[in-house]
């Protein structure tokens, strides 16, 4: 039985953990190692992930079989009126198709109403055509197309989709 709650501090290395084994695992192929590197730096950083715990309108939820942790989502406010973003969403691959992604997109969107928010979005690489589709199957639809620099000569080419709550 999948359970999923509200991540603490002392499970931060846990997530990171976590983000470290999927993105190696997933990324591959849709960027180059080195940006999965830069992009994990800044991105599951401490006070990073400590900033989801206690920002107004965000969150991090884990996902657990049992004792073994298999899932997470972060999210925070949206820069746009009664937004959620959904910042992070991941599943190790050993335990996809079992529905703890769906889960934890419910749980971000019961957050996301308490909150006020009236719309979900989030951005997913273009080349990540798998969850694209799981995106699409849980009801997001794409809203736009956008390439932003990160830094480092590194760049995100993503599909941004949005979910009315």
């Amino acid at each position: 039985m999948v359970d999923i709650r509200a991540a603490t501090l002392v499970e931060l290395p846990i997530v990171q953990d976590l983000a470290h084994r999927i993105w190696h695992r997933h990324y591959p192929g849709i960027i180059s190692v080195e940006q999965i590197g830069y992009m994990l730096e800044r991105g599951y950083a401490m006070p990073v992930l400590g900033e989801c715990l206690v920002a107004p309108g965000a969150g991090l939820a884990l996902a657990r079989d049992g004792e073994r942790p298999v899932g997470f989502a972060a999210w925070s406010r949206s820069a746009e009126p009664a937004t959620t973003r959904l910042d992070k969403l991941y599943v190790l691959q050993e335990d996809h198709r079992r529905g703890i992604g769906r889960r934890l997109i419910e749980h971000v969107e019961t957050a996301a109403r308490a909150d006020g928010s009236t719309a979900l979005i989030l951005n997913v690489n273009k080349r990540n055509l798998s969850s694209v589709v799981a995106y699409e199957h849980c009801g997001f639809t794409t809203r736009e197309s956008l390439v932003v620099e990160i830094g480092n000569g590194f760049v995100m080419d993503d599909y941004v989709m949005a979910k009315m709550l």
